[in-house]
């Protein structure tokens, strides 16, 4: 072969097979479900904490932590001329320039998009529903309000969470201090801001001519509120996913881990032990279990080495082949 057909072979590209065209179509509708993921996501998120400080926390006279709730306690003080919408952006505009420095750029992107979002469902509430309100009247029923608006915002933060952003406000003040203190811990900020949010709403709406408890009424269903927003933000994020792990220490680690597999469909990891008071050499089993196969366990374990010892310990999320496979 001379060298002017040499140099041709060379730059000749390389044969595209029907498993690379199936590779390449495959990546990109994994793209597009990706990006509608993100899309519906993020409006149903901002849709939702707009709705729970708009209909839910306002009318009932209490307020949620971050911007969303100096934004309530402003309006108020402010007797509505000030919308809970400009004053969601103003706090919100300068801590998502000051996060495009400070914080991975997809959280930024994300976060602004939530921020944007939301100030546009406020003012689509604001100004063509202004009546869609849910006020109780009686003071033991408030805490309705409480509950409803604190499913509606952990079901947001858990959308949010999921494609890598937050709600804003608060969350971007406390991984900015994060960062420049790495030894600050995030919720422990977070925490510290939120108190002060809503420890001020006592005096946003003190009522002189009633009583002490009614006045620390307001604080109570805020933290009532972060309760509920927490246990549901932390149920879809891990709850769904979470399980038991098992350390079984026996003497009969072949017999207990056949029985375990076979009984349960569920693998086991064999770690070599010793007891340091008898000096006896054990197998540590590890096996982790869903919640409803925590009593066929036990019951194995009775049958198979009524004299085994075990621990077992709450698993946020197990991620694998039997529990979830995670999005990469």
């Amino acid at each position: 072969m001379d060298e002017k057909n040499v140099n041709q072979a060379h730059i000749l590209p390389p044969k595209i097979t029907k498993n690379d065209l199936e590779q390449e179509a495959a990546s990109k509708r994994g793209k597009v479900l990706y990006w509608i993921k993100t899309i519906i996501f993020l409006l149903l998120s901002s849709f939702l904490v707009s709705f729970a400080a708009h209909a839910l926390i306002k009318p009932n006279e209490f307020t949620i932590g971050g911007a969303s709730g100096i934004a309530i306690l402003l309006n108020v003080l402010s007797g509505g001329a000030i919308p809970i919408s400009a004053i969601v952006f103003a706090i919100n505009a300068p801590l998502v320039v000051m996060s495009f420095f400070f914080v991975k750029r997809k959280f930024a992107v994300v976060t602004a998009s939530h921020i944007g979002l939301q100030t546009l469902w406020l003012l689509v509430l604001e100004n063509a529903f202004p009546n869609l309100i849910i006020e109780f009247s009686a003071n033991g029923e408030k805490i309705f309000a409480a509950i409803a608006a604190g499913l509606c915002i952990g079901v947001a933060l858990a959308l949010a969470f999921k494609i890598g952003g937050s709600t804003g406000g608060a969350d971007i003040v406390a991984v900015i201090i994060q960062r420049k203190f790495s030894a600050t811990s995030i919720s422990w900020v977070l925490f510290a801001l939120n108190c002060i949010i809503i420890g001020s709403s006592i005096f946003v709406f003190y009522d002189a001519t009633q009583a002490l408890a009614y006045n620390l009424l307001p604080i109570m269903m805020s933290a009532f509120e972060s309760y509920i927003e927490s246990k549901t933000n932390d149920g879809i994020t891990n709850g769904f996913h979470s399980a038991i792990e098992f350390r079984i220490i026996t003497t009969k680690p072949d017999e207990m881990a056949k029985a375990l597999m076979r009984e349960l469909s569920r693998g086991v990891t064999a770690v070599p032990a010793t007891g340091m008071y008898t000096k006896d050499e054990k197998s540590m089993l590890l096996c982790v279990v869903s919640r409803r196969q925590v009593v066929a366990l036990k019951r194995v374990m009775k049958q198979i080495d009524p004299d085994s010892f075990a621990v077992m310990a709450n698993v946020s999320q197990v991620l694998g082949l039997g529990f979830y496979n995670a999005e990469v």
